[in-house]
């Protein structure tokens, strides 16, 4: 699996010819982000800066998308979705956030998307195996440092991803530095294969 980000809080995970937007800017929002094509488009919460599916169509390809809690099959990649808190997008649904597992490429994903909360569903947690890769935000709305910390340590993942959410990256040095990652520096792409994830222990990385 090869990850990248896109800009704004989208990052792309792609295998093959295979490749999942996940939460992609839309037109509207100030970031901008060059279109591209993708096979599945997950969007957390509806607000411009999170559900631009239409970024995520580019050459010939019509995405599947997907808006909310259910369960989906895509090929052979199989998505569970999760209601979730979220300081935004309730203005569009009941839950505000929508959490997502993915399981893709042999490893086992969590999406957090804008959660507010470190207290995942019971419904969640009993359905969550080992935690591959975890992508989780931190600031703005959404969890701050020590909030971002507990549910990693919580989760027990192999590798964690955070990004920062509301313009500032301050928070997000913070809870680097509390998971004993100061100087850690961004990279542009990551490289994964399963076996070598599965021998990972709460590593951090940071893509740019």
């Amino acid at each position: 699996m090869i990850i990248t980000f896109a800009g704004g809080h989208c990052f792309k995970l792609s295998s093959g010819d295979t490749t999942i937007a996940v939460n992609p800017p839309a037109a509207k929002s100030a970031y901008k982000v060059p279109k591209f094509g993708a096979d599945l488009v997950l969007i957390s919460i509806e607000a411009p800066d999170w559900n631009g599916d239409e970024t995520a169509s580019l050459g010939g390809k019509e995405p599947f998308v997907v808006r909310g809690p259910g369960a989906y099959e895509v090929g052979d990649i199989v998505v569970h979705g999760y209601a979730s808190e979220g300081a935004m997008g309730k203005e569009t649904s009941e839950w505000g956030n929508t959490v997502y597992t993915v399981e893709f490429d042999g490893m086992h994903v969590l999406l957090l998307g804008a959660i507010s909360s470190n207290k995942l569903s019971q419904e969640l947690r009993s359905d969550l195996s080992d935690v591959d890769i975890v992508f989780v935000p931190v600031g703005g709305e959404t969890l701050d440092t020590k909030k971002a910390h507990e549910l990693v340590v919580s989760l027990e993942p192999k590798l964690v991803i955070p990004y920062a959410v509301g313009g500032k990256d301050t928070e997000l040095k913070e809870f680097i530095e509390t998971e004993g990652a100061k100087g850690l520096k961004p990279v542009e792409k990551l490289t994964l294969r399963a076996k070598e994830v599965a021998l990972m222990s709460g590593e951090i990385a940071l893509l740019k």
